[in-house]
């Protein structure tokens, strides 16, 4: 079970190396990378990154670089929207922020990946999750909500006159 799970982790991860041109190289030139996810109310995740091998553990790896601590919307949020806060990382912020840049500048459809590796009820719950962000985004500013419904109704017409076109 552990090395299968190894196996969906090494997948995940290569196919965000692969996401864009540049993904890869910028990640092989910080690995190795040994971090530790602390997120509020869950087990601790060891997480080491190198060229060859990815693993990912609730034992301890030896010495990590950094830590993120943060809860668990907060990972979502930064996933989805790609907006990290600095506050969540503990240790060398310099090798934090390069890989956090370098994942919030890939082109990576997360929520795929997350269905690919991990099956479709993290997936739902990712994909929950981006929606409770979304509308939580919208209630706080009512013009990015009207102008959100208004290219929303456009896009539909648009799918509509395809449609009628290629009948």
């Amino acid at each position: 079970m552990r090395n299968n799970f190894n196996k969906r982790i090494q997948g995940f991860i290569r196919d965000i190396e692969d996401a864009s041109p540049n993904m890869k190289n910028t990640l092989t030139e910080i690995y190795p990378v040994r971090f530790k996810l602390n997120i509020d109310g869950y087990k601790d995740i060891y997480i080491s990154l190198e060229k060859e091998i990815k693993t990912m553990s609730f034992s301890p790896i030896g010495e990590i670089n950094f830590e993120i601590a943060s809860s668990l919307a907060e990972i979502f949020e930064f996933l989805i929207t790609k907006k990290m806060k600095k506050n969540m990382f503990i240790g060398d912020q310099e090798i934090a922020m390069v890989l956090a840049n370098t994942l919030k500048k890939s082109d990576t459809d997360f929520l795929y990946l997350i269905d690919k590796y991990f099956g479709n009820i993290p997936a739902v719950v990712a994909h929950l999750a981006s929606k409770a962000i979304s509308h939580k985004k919208f209630t706080e500013n009512s013009k990015e909500k009207y102008i959100h419904s208004k290219l929303r109704n456009l896009t539909i017409r648009m799918d509509r006159l395809e449609a009628i076109n290629n009948l």
